[in-house]
């Protein structure tokens, strides 16, 4: 089953308040776009993958499964240091970009259909991306892009 949400995608990005501060949003595949002053983009299928700009946004999640194939579908919450909710995304795609608006510690929480949620505290290096891959063991390949 796929977890791709092409309706949505075709409409564009959809926003909607989440609580105190908080913003949701379904993000359209290789869009940038600014929430909570956080920058933020969904990518990582195909070549649109190899764009110089994604290199600009310090923070790379990844969704994979425990044979390193990438998953697709992921919501993720994304919180400061004192865990107060600053976001929710779901990301069609295999890659949620983050961009920061320092270079304080947040904790990003993922989920998708049929695993339990996977999380990380994640803080922008001084230079260049870190990538951060969450793995959902328990989910096959069905959930794969192409």
């Amino acid at each position: 089953m796929s977890h791709l949400r092409c309706g949505l995608l075709a409409l564009g990005l959809m926003l909607s308040p989440v609580g105190a501060g908080a913003m949701a949003a379904d993000l359209p595949i290789d869009a940038e776009t600014t929430i909570a002053g956080i920058g933020v983009a969904c990518t990582g299928i195909g070549e649109s993958k190899q764009e110089p700009r994604w290199q600009a946004y310090p923070i790379r999640v990844e969704f994979a499964n425990a044979d390193h194939e990438y998953l697709i579908g992921a919501t993720v919450k994304v919180a400061d240091a004192k865990g107060a909710a600053l976001l929710t995304a779901s990301c069609s795609g295999p890659w949620l970009l983050l961009k920061f608006p320092d270079r304080a510690a947040y904790r990003i929480e993922a989920t998708i259909a049929g695993a339990a949620p996977r999380s990380a505290t994640v803080r922008a290096p001084g230079s260049g991306q870190a990538r951060v891959v969450l793995t959902f063991p328990e989910l096959k390949s069905d959930n794969s892009p192409e």
